[in-house]
C-alpha cells in the first residue's frame, strides 16, 4: 500500500509555473488552468514494488555521468526509461524502449553489420551504448530481462565517457542485487508464434549481503513470415556489505541470440517521376531472404565487479571493472530490386536480387575505471567532485568470407525472386563460408577526468569538467589466401582534451534552469579498424550548446522539462582523391541540427500517469569537401533526421484490479540518403494495454500498432525495414 497524504492538485500547483503549465497545459488540464481553484484531493506518494524499483514514470535520479545525481542536478537533456513504463508497454528490448526517447532513432543492419542500429539527433550512435557506465559497442540486439532503467544522455559527452557522442549514449542500468526476498515469474504469449519466459529471484544473505538471478528465455517469429527473434540469458549478481563502509559487487550476463535477420524490403525509386514513389515498396507483410540459410548467432558474456569505499563521510572511493567477450556469426541476404529498364513499373513479377551479406566478429573489451567522489566546502562555496582514471582496451577480430559453390571454387550467388510472390525455402548450393582475411584491431585507452559541481550559494551552481584521452589503435591484417590484404598493418595515436561547463540556476527545489556546452572526438579508429587515409586523419570535433528548464512538481509525482540546443560536427571527415596518392582525409566539413525538446513524466493523480514528449529537428549538411559529388550535399538534410519525433503513453488505474493504458509514436519524413530523393513517410503508430491484478498475481494484454498502419523502423542506403504490423501480446506474471 501507498502512504496517502494531502496535497494541492496538479492544476493548482502548475499554475505556480508559467512556462512549464504553457508547455504542458492540455496535460495538466488546459490553457485556464492556472485560474481554476479545486478542493484539496488525496494522492498517493509512489514508494517501491517489491523489486525495489518505484511504480512510476518520473527518475528523480540518474546514474549516467558514473555517479548517482539528481537529475536537476545535470546541465543536459536526460531522458529515464523507467523499469515501470517498459513493463506497461512490455518492451523487452532497448530498442522497444528507446522509442519513449524523443530525437532518436534506428538504422538497419548498415553494410552487413548486425545489432542496435541507434541514432541520437542525427548522429550515430550504435558506438556510443553502455551498460553501467562501461561502453558496450558490441553488435547484438540487447534484452531488457536484466535492465532496471534505459537513460539517453543528449549532447557530446566525451568529458564522461571518452571517444564519440555526438548526439549522446545510452545507458543502460543493470538490475542489482539488494535486501529482501523476491520471487518473480512471467510467461508471454503472443500473435507470430511469440513465446517468452523469465524468471527473477532475489534472496538476503544474512544482514549485509544478497544475491539475484535474472533468467529469460524466448522464441519469436515476425509478421514477416520467416525472420525469427530467439535468445535466451542469465544475468546473476551478488552484493556484499550493504549498508556497510565497504560495499563489493560482483555481476555477470550470459546471453545467445540464434535468430533469421530481416533486411527488409527494397526501395522503390525507378524513374521516380514516372512511376516510382521514392519509398520502400509496399509489401511490409513480405519477407524477402532466406529463412533456410540466413541466420543471426550472437554469443555475450560479461564478468564485472564493483568494489566502493567510504573512505570518510564526504569522500568515497569507488573501483569497477568490466570484461566483455562478444562473437557474432552473421549469414543474410538482402534484398535489391531489378528491372528490365528504366521505365519498367513496378508488379509482382519485378526481380528482386540478393545478395550475400557475411560477417564474423570476436570482440574482446576490458575496461577498468577508478573513481574518488568527494565533496567539501572552501568557505561559504560547496564542491562536489568527481575525478578519475580510465584504462580500457578493446580487441576485434573480424573475418572476411565468401561463399563458394558446392564443390566448386567459383563465388556462390543468391537466388533471386520476385516481388509478389518471392521464394523464401531452400538453401543454395553453396559450401561453408570461406575466411578469406582476419583483420586484428586493437585499441588502448589511458584517460584521466576531473569534475566539480560549484555550489556559490542555495541558487547558483556552476559545472567545470575536463578529460584527457590517449587513444592508441592499431590494425594488422592477415591474409588467409594466397591473395595479400590489399591494405598494410596501420596505426594511430590520438591526444584530446575533451570540456563539459554549466551554469545552473534553481530558485528553489522545483526549479532548475541551465546553459550549458560540452564536448566530444570521433577518431578515425572510433569503431576499431582503420585504414592508411585514417591512419593519417586527426579526430573530428563536436560540439553541444545547450539551454534548457526541469521542473519537479506535484511533491515529486511529476517532472517536466525542455531544452534548446545546437549539436554541431564543425570538422567531418571528406575525401580528397588524387589520382595515384594516399592522401588523409580533409576535415573540411560541418554539420548541425539545431532543436527543442520537450518532455513530461509521471503522476498527475495517484492514478494516471503520463510520459510524453515531442522534438522538433532542424539537420542540415553545412560545408563539404571539394569533390563534385560531395558539393551536391551542401545545404542538404543528412539521412535518417526527421524534423520531428514525438511519443505519448498515459495508463489509469480503474480500481484495485484493473488498469488500462495506450499511446502513439510518430516520427517525420526521414531522407535515405544525403540525395533528399527517397524517403521513409511520415507515421503515427498506436499502442494500447490492459492489466489485471488481484494480490500477487498480474495477466496483462499489449496491443501494438492498434490501426495496422503502415511504416518502417530501420533505414539503410538500398533497405528498409518494416515496422511490426497489428500483432498482441498477453503475459501472466506471479509474485511471491
Amino acid at each position: 500500500m501507498r502512504e496517502i497524504h494531502k496535497k494541492k492538485t496538479g492544476v493548482r500547483h502548475l499554475a505556480k509555473y508559467p512556462a512549464a503549465a504553457a508547455l504542458f497545459g492540455v496535460v495538466a488540464g488546459g490553457a485556464h488552468a492556472a485560474d481554476a481553484v479545486l478542493a484539496p484531493v488525496e494522492v498517493a506518494a509512489p514508494v517501491a514494488n517489491k523489486n525495489g524499483t518505484a511504480d512510476t514514470y518520473v527518475a528523480p535520479t540518474v546514474s549516467v555521468g558514473r555517479t548517482k545525481q539528481d537529475t536537476r542536478d545535470v546541465p543536459q537533456s536526460i531522458t529515464s526509461i523507467t523499469q515501470q513504463l517498459m513493463h506497461d508497454q512490455d518492451a523487452n528490448t532497448v530498442k522497444e524502449a528507446l522509442r519513449n526517447a524523443v530525437g532518436v532513432t534506428f538504422n538497419a543492419a548498415e553494410g552487413g553489420s548486425s545489432g542496435d542500429g541507434i541514432r541520437i539527433r542525427g548522429f550515430a550512435a550504435s558506438n556510443d551504448l553502455y551498460v553501467d557506465n562501461f561502453r558496450d559497442s558490441a553488435q547484438y540486439n540487447r534484452d531488457t530481462f536484466q535492465t532496471d532503467s534505459v537513460e539517453v544522455l543528449r549532447g557530446p559527452a566525451s568529458m564522461i565517457y571518452g571517444r564519440g557522442s555526438t548526439g549522446g549514449i545510452v545507458n543502460q542500468v543493470s538490475k542489482q542485487a539488494f535486501r529482501g526476498d523476491l520471487t518473480q515469474l512471467t510467461g508471454t504469449i503472443g500473435t507470430d508464434a511469440f513465446y517468452r519466459g523469465e524468471v527473477d529471484v532475489n534472496r538476503s544473505i544474512g544482514e549485509t549481503a544478497a544475491a539475484r538471478v535474472v533468467v529469460m528465455g524466448q522464441k519469436g517469429g515476425s509478421f514477416r513470415e520467416g525472420a525469427e527473434m530467439n535468445r535466451y540469458g542469465v544475468a546473476p549478481s551478488v552484493k556484499f556489505g550493504i549498508g556497510e563502509q565497504t560495499e563489493i559487487t560482483l555481476n555477470a550476463l550470459h546471453y545467445r541470440e540464434d535468430n533469421v535477420p530481416d533486411y527488409g524490403v527494397p526501395y522503390y525509386n525507378v524513374s521516380a517521376s514516372v512511376h516510382g514513389t521514392n519509398t520502400p515498396i509496399d509489401r511490409v507483410n513480405t519477407f524477402y531472404g532466406l529463412k533456410d540459410f540466413d541466420s543471426e548467432k550472437t554469443k555475450t558474456d560479461v564478468l564485472g565487479a564493483v568494489i566502493q569505499h567510504q573512505i570518510a563521510p564526504n569522500m568515497q572511493l569507488k573501483n569497477s571493472t568490466r570484461y566483455g567477450q562478444y562473437d557474432l556469426d552473421l549469414r543474410a541476404s538482402a534484398p535489391s530490386l531489378r528491372f528490365a529498364n528504366r521505365n519498367e513499373a513496378l508488379s509482382d513479377s519485378t526481380v528482386i536480387g540478393r545478395s550475400f551479406k557475411l560477417r564474423e566478429r570476436e570482440q574482446e573489451i576490458l575496461s577498468n575505471v577508478t573513481d574518488l567522489i568527494w565533496d567539501f566546502e572552501t568557505g561559504t562555496i560547496r564542491h562536489d567532485v568527481l575525478a578519475g582514471v580510465e584504462l580500457t582496451r578493446e580487441e576485434l577480430v573480424s573475418f572476411s568470407r565468401v561463399q563458394r559453390n558446392t564443390g566448386a571454387t567459383t563465388s556462390c550467388t543468391a537466388p533471386t525472386t520476385t516481388v509478389g510472390n518471392p521464394v523464401t525455402s531452400g538453401r543454395p548450393k553453396c559450401d561453408e563460408p570461406v575466411r578469406t582475411q582476419a583483420d586484428t584491431s586493437t585499441a588502448n585507452t589511458a584517460a584521466i577526468y576531473f569534475q566539480d559541481m560549484i555550489s556559490l550559494n542555495t541558487q547558483w551552481k556552476v559545472l567545470l569538467g575536463a578529460r584527457y584521452d590517449n587513444f592508441k589503435a592499431e590494425t594488422k591484417r592477415k591474409s588467409l589466401t594466397a591473395t595479400p590484404p590489399n591494405q598494410p598493418d596501420v596505426s594511430r595515436t590520438d591526444n584530446v582534451w575533451s570540456w563539459r561547463t554549466g551554469l545552473i540556476y534553481q530558485p528553489d527545489a522545483q526549479q532548475s534552469y541551465y546553459a550549458s556546452y560540452g564536448t566530444s572526438f570521433n577518431p578515425s579508429a572510433e569503431a576499431y579498424s582503420t585504414d592508411v587515409r585514417g591512419s593519417m586523419t586527426p579526430p573530428e570535433k563536436n560540439a553541444n550548446y545547450e539551454v534548457g528548464a526541469k521542473w519537479t512538481l506535484l511533491g515529486g509525482d511529476l517532472a517536466l522539462r525542455t531544452a534548446l540546443f545546437r549539436t554541431i560536427k564543425t570538422n567531418e571527415r571528406q575525401t580528397d582523391i588524387e589520382v595515384g596518392v594516399i592522401k588523409p582525409a580533409v576535415l573540411s566539413g560541418q554539420r548541425h541540427t539545431d532543436g527543442i525538446e520537450l518532455e513530461g513524466a509521471g503522476r498527475i493523480t495517484d492514478k494516471w500517469q503520463v510520459f510524453a514528449g515531442i522534438a522538433y529537428m532542424e539537420a542540415k549538411i553545412d560545408k563539404v569537401g571539394p569533390l563534385a559529388s560531395q558539393q551536391a550535399n551542401l545545404g542538404k538534410r543528412p539521412d535518417n533526421v526527421p524534423s520531428h519525433t514525438a511519443n505519448f503513453w498515459t495508463t489509469y488505474q480503474i480500481d484495485g484490479n484493473w488498469k488500462v493504458g495506450g499511446g502513439f509514436n510518430a516520427m517525420g519524413k526521414r531522407y535515405t540518403s544525403l540525395a533528399n530523393v527517397t524517403n521513409l513517410p511520415a507515421f503515427v503508430r498506436w499502442d494500447a494495454m490492459a492489466e489485471w491484478k488481484h494480490r500477487d498475481l498480474n495477466v496483462q494484454l499489449n496491443v501494438y500498432n492498434l490501426f495496422d498502419t503502415k511504416h518502417y523502423e530501420g533505414l539503410y542506403g538500398g533497405f528498409a525495414v518494416p515496422g511490426m504490423s497489428r500483432s498482441a501480446r498477453v503475459s501472466v506474471g506471479y509474485s511471491f
